[in-house]
């Protein structure tokens, strides 16, 4: 019997912003709100099987400027001992730039480090990563 394989190629066309921090993901949505003049909203978790059969779930949140045409997702690295990007376990929460012509990201890394609730942020090159297919939605 034969084998049939797909390969694929996806662009990943974002930023990918690691942050650090011990604060639940609703209260760093809250202060990336403040800090950013945004409204993160909740959305419905990320759920991946692992190969041994289980379900990891991890939390996102996402928002949408229309006016300037670009989009911002917060999602969790970590949750009940899973990772979602294992080659990060120094970041526990992802921020996702779509558009990322229209953000100046060293100017955002300095402002979410200066979050009371960060310990760090940190700029993730996309192209390094095993798992970067996690991040696609």
């Amino acid at each position: 019997m034969s084998k049939t394989v797909l390969l694929a190629d996806f662009e990943f066309d974002f930023q990918l912003i690691g942050i650090s921090s011990h604060a639940k993901d609703y209260r760093l949505s809250w202060e990336l709100n403040k800090l950013f003049n945004t409204q993160l909203v909740k959305e419905k978790e990320v759920v991946f099987s692992t190969k041994k059969g289980d379900k990891a779930k991890f939390s996102m949140y996402f928002y949408q400027d229309e006016i300037e045409e670009r989009d911002i997702r917060l999602i969790s690295n970590k949750q009940n001992g899973r990772t979602l990007i294992p080659e990060q376990k120094a970041a526990d929460y992802f921020l996702i730039l779509y558009d990322y012509s229209s953000f100046d990201v060293s100017e955002m890394l300095r402002d979410i480090r200066k979050i009371n609730v960060v310990l760090t942020a940190f700029k993730v090159d996309i192209n390094t990563l095993k798992s970067k297919e996690n991040l696609l939605f």
